[in-house]
């Protein structure tokens, strides 16, 4: 197996070769960025001082919406307007408001953060059985209602983190009902708004779809790569990771669509 340095260097050399041949012509961005944790010390981390210069990127580059408003334009809008970008997050680790927060606010981002309510809620240590963020706290309900207050956005992302396909149909079903009622219940508002434990290929599927439209969700985020979300099944929305080795070039990259190429591999790896 290849270490996630030599990972990255195969990324990076797959990107630059294919990048004079990539054409931007007539290119549709709606992309939704996928972060976990922002902190200085964590190896697996997004360092603050890097997320500060991306978000400033992104402000000056793209038009950046809340996922409930891109929600509105999906089903308002014939077509989407060119350029569109979204900030989420997954876990809830309280670095998200310890460093993230006041970055979102210095640029008036409204980002969405998918909490896992059994890690919040002190029931499980997720980074436990995740190592990549291993000793990371959870945030407490206190600084999710005060991020709430000021624009942030929160969904569900389970209530313990399982794979939803690797446990039988009505567990699943336990696992969303039981974050959405607790979101509702800490929030006082309907929780709308999903992502998907993992997200990969075979992490979800269409009867897992159905249960979040059933149980009243609006929209669910996957971790599959693309730049486009315009025509995309509202219940599989495209994400792109960043990731903490990211080069500034990179991130550039990757939200402009030059790493799109991972799609192709995240497509063979369903039948593999």
């Amino acid at each position: 197996m290849f270490s996630i340095g030599a990972k990255l260097l195969i990324k990076r050399f797959i990107a630059a070769m294919i990048k004079p041949y990539s054409s931007k012509q007539n290119r549709k961005l709606s992309i939704i960025l996928n972060y976990h944790s922002i902190h200085p010390t964590c190896k697996f981390a997004t360092k603050p001082d890097d997320f500060r210069q991306q978000m400033e990127y992104l402000k000056s580059n793209f038009d950046v919406v809340s996922l409930p408003d891109f929600y509105e334009m999906r089903k308002t809008q014939r077509e989407l307007p060119d350029k569109l970008a979204m900030v989420t997050f997954d876990d809830g680790y309280e670095d998200n408001y310890e460093y993230a927060f006041p970055v979102l606010e210095k640029f008036g981002i409204k980002a969405t953060i998918f909490l896992t309510t059994g890690f919040v809620n002190g029931e499980i240590d997720i980074t436990q059985k995740h190592a990549t963020y291993r000793g990371l706290r959870a945030l407490k309900w206190e600084q999710v209602l005060e991020m709430r207050g000021k624009g942030v956005i929160f969904g569900a992302h389970t209530h313990t983190h399982p794979i939803l396909t690797e446990i039988s149909l009505e567990d699943g079903e336990r696992e969303i009902v039981q974050s959405k009622n607790i979101l509702g219940d800490k929030l006082g508002e309907s929780a709308e708004l999903f992502a998907y434990p993992l997200g990969q290929p075979k992490t979800f599927n269409t009867q897992i779809m159905e249960l979040l439209r059933k149980h009243g969700f609006k929209l669910a985020c996957s971790t599959l790569w693309g730049h486009d979300n315009g025509n995309t099944d509202i219940f599989a929305l495209n994400r792109i990771r960043i990731d903490a080795w990211d080069t500034f070039g990179n991130f550039k990259e990757k939200v402009n669509g030059d790493w799109d190429f991972i799609k192709w591999v995240q497509i063979l790896k369903r039948y593999l």
